[in-house]
């Protein structure tokens, strides 16, 4: 495979391009269900043995896991946002 130049911005406008079609891919579940149909619609489309086409359905969907893992663990390195803080002191206003 190539290498992808994947962004937030990119999924961002592909989710976009989904809700304009179908407001119920403002879920992300069938979000996903219409990415993946398409996948499926190209690779269905592309002229290849039965053979190459289940091979090339295996690959894509080790590349999903990969991907989903990867975004998984990234999300799970992020440190935890720093506790809310108690102001103290006095304020006084300026005459």
């Amino acid at each position: 495979m190539s290498q992808l130049k994947l962004s937030t911005g990119l999924v961002q406008q592909l989710l976009d391009v989904l809700q304009e079609h179908d407001d119920a891919a403002a879920d992300q579940h069938v979000a996903s269900q219409y990415l993946c149909a398409v996948v499926g619609f190209l690779v269905g489309q592309h002229d290849m043995s039965a053979e190459n086409r289940e091979e090339a359905i295996q690959e894509l969907s080790e590349f999903i896991r990969h991907v989903a893992n990867d975004v998984s663990s990234q999300k799970q390195q992020q440190p935890p946002p720093p506790p809310p803080q108690e102001a103290f002191g006095i304020w006084k206003p300026k005459s």
